[in-house]
């Protein structure tokens, strides 16, 4: 079975929470890529922090209303997808900035995200993620 439709799943979730400094991020569109409430998890601090798309979308529109975040970037560089019948996994390593978008040697991390197939589409089941630090280096067989 193919990865076409994972990949663009893939890209249209971080082309959504990706906007320049002036425009607004299309969290919207976060809606549809989902399946039900969909999980999110940003495993980077001492406990893990939850989200469901919707409190995702609305804790990320409070800190752009904050002024927390002016723009923000996040691109896929490396992925590894597996399939068995109606379930997927991706191992999707990701570099981020909340500045340049254009700049290179960002800082990195892994997202694992898993998917499902419904009526035929696959969807965004949950995701987690965690950035790269000095305790936790992205292994070389994923920076292919």
């Amino acid at each position: 079975m193919s990865t076409i439709e994972i990949d663009f799943l893939t890209t249209d979730f971080y082309r959504a929470i990706s906007f320049k400094n002036g425009e607004a991020p299309d969290l919207t569109s976060l809606d549809i890529l989902f399946y039900g409430n969909g999980i999110m998890v940003n495993n980077n601090f001492k406990d893990p922090i939850t989200f469901t798309t919707e409190s995702f979308i609305n804790a990320f529109e409070s800190q752009i209303a904050a002024g927390e975040v002016e723009q923000f970037m996040e691109r896929e560089l490396y992925s590894k997808t597996e399939i068995f019948g109606k379930v997927a996994q991706r191992v999707s390593v990701y570099e981020y900035n909340f500045a340049d978008h254009d700049s290179h040697g960002l800082p990195r991390g892994i997202n694992f995200i898993q998917f499902v197939l419904v009526e035929n589409n696959w969807r965004i089941l949950s995701m987690a993620w965690c950035d790269e630090n000095e305790n936790h280096v992205i292994p070389m067989e994923y920076l292919r």
